[in-house]
């Protein structure tokens, strides 16, 4: 059913300007379509059709699916459409938005704008805003929602039930509800259906539970992330210095701070740099600024490698052969550290690797470049044996295969230790880097042993 409608509302993006002006039977029936949609699939709907159109269509909605719609659209759709809207709608848009939301869609904006629609939400909720702008996107502060029900330590369970019927309409309620006392300081929590269970007179201080996390609003996002996994728990309290409930860190916001450190991850082990949410949000002044400083870089570190060759030249020359499988060696080297390195950078991720196991996860990873290594070598030396008939060219080639897996592999598992201990992401280890820095070590390596045996 779900495919039906996604195909549906894909299908009106051809006759999109008679679904706005409703000017075709096709187009009454497609606006029905549009109506009677889930507000993701619309949004998916108004990303995919021309910049021209995407106002018409979003200002013709009801109001409360139009403001349902807006939250789910892309950031930089968001503000385009925001701007263009009169200040009567753009408040609507804005109210009904989380705090968290709001203050992602700022930080995308100039000061000025940001002040221009401020000034359009209730005081209540711009000083909300205001507070959190003042955390580090990065920080659980700065991921946090803080549009939550608490309750207060010194109610009952018929006072509790009481406030949930009356605020449920407008704020959404959870089944773990964090308390407080009197000065706003967090408590402990208490799940519905205790509240349900138990008799109306008794004091919600009796059935609270001990909060089994408790996150302090500058920690950083990732650290976050590591301890509501180990705790095994789906949201978690965020709180000041003092103790002060300011909101918090549920499962949704974990999943989506996993998927953005991840994608950190990959644009760096890919030696992309720094992207915003999305390729597209990204100016392509910064793609180019990103990718290219990466790219100059490498060029100049291989170009360490023909200053190599050019000192071995004429031993090269001597020795046809050897340059048929230098590329082979090289590669294989780079591959085998590209492995090492992956798994280092994913353990020390997720935390599986700690301080106390980084000596065994050296000694694991010798261990293994020393089996891996001599696989390799047997194979490389019978393949060049069999093929040219050259025994001294295939010990040498070997030997030097076998020197160049076991050094990749060790500077594959120590360049990521190394940079996690000095603060630095180890996830910029990865290839290119890693691939192009065994390209000149592995080409130093193959040149000198080749050189000493074969001399």
């Amino acid at each position: 059913m779900l495919l039906e409608q996604l195909t549906s509302l894909a299908a009106l993006e051809p006759i999109i300007d008679q679904v706005i002006d409703q000017s075709s039977a096709r187009g009454v029936q497609g606006w029905v379509q549009v109506c009677n949609a889930h507000p993701s699939d619309i949004a998916d709907l108004i990303e995919h059709i021309s910049r021209h159109y995407q106002l018409s269509l979003f200002t013709k909605l009801p109001a409360e699916l139009g403001a349902r719609t807006f939250n789910r659209l892309e950031r930089m759709i968001q503000a385009d459409i925001l701007f263009q809207l009169n200040n009567d709608q753009a408040a609507h848009v804005l109210k009904s938005m989380h705090a968290d939301a709001l203050v992602d869609l700022f930080e995308e904006l100039e000061d000025e704008q940001v002040e221009h629609f401020l000034k359009l939400l209730q005081k209540k909720q711009r000083s909300r805003i205001i507070s959190l702008l003042s955390f580090d996107p990065k920080s659980a502060g700065g991921i946090m929602n803080s549009d939550v029900l608490t309750l207060r330590s010194d109610l009952t369970v018929k006072n509790c039930i009481n406030i949930l019927q009356r605020l449920s309409p407008q704020q959404e309620v959870r089944y773990r509800v964090y308390v407080t006392d009197k000065d706003n300081i967090l408590v402990g929590h208490i799940t519905l259906d205790k509240l349900v269970l138990n008799k109306p007179e008794t004091p919600i201080s009796t059935l609270m539970s001990r909060n089994e996390l408790i996150i302090n609003a500058y920690e950083d996002q990732e650290e976050v992330v590591k301890k509501m996994t180990h705790y095994g728990v789906l949201s978690s309290p965020v709180v000041d210095g003092y103790s002060h409930f300011l909101g918090i860190i549920s499962g949704d916001d974990v999943v989506n701070v996993m998927e953005e450190e991840a994608s950190e991850d990959v644009y760096r082990m890919s030696g992309v740099g720094h992207v915003e949410r999305s390729y597209f949000e990204t100016s392509t002044s910064m793609m180019f600024f990103e990718r290219s400083k990466w790219l100059s870089g490498l060029l100049l570190l291989q170009s360490v490698s023909s200053v190599i060759m050019r000192r071995y030249e004429g031993m090269l020359a001597d020795n046809v052969v050897l340059t048929l499988f230098l590329s082979m060696l090289v590669g294989t080297g780079g591959n085998a550290g590209n492995q090492s390195a992956t798994l280092v950078i994913r353990g020390l991720a997720t935390g599986e690797i700690g301080r106390k196991r980084r000596l065994s996860l050296f000694f694991r990873e010798f261990r293994l470049s020393i089996m891996i290594a001599s696989l390799l070598s047997v194979l490389s030396f019978c393949r060049v044996w069999v093929m040219h008939g050259n025994l001294a060219a295939a010990f040498a080639i070997s030997a030097s295969l076998f020197s160049i897996v076991c050094v990749s592999m060790l500077l594959g598992t120590l360049i990521p230790l190394t940079l996690h201990h000095f603060k630095i992401d180890p996830a910029h280890s990865a290839a290119p880097f890693l691939a192009t820095l065994m390209d000149v070590i592995g080409i130093l390596i193959y040149c000198s042993i080749c050189s000493y045996l074969l001399s």
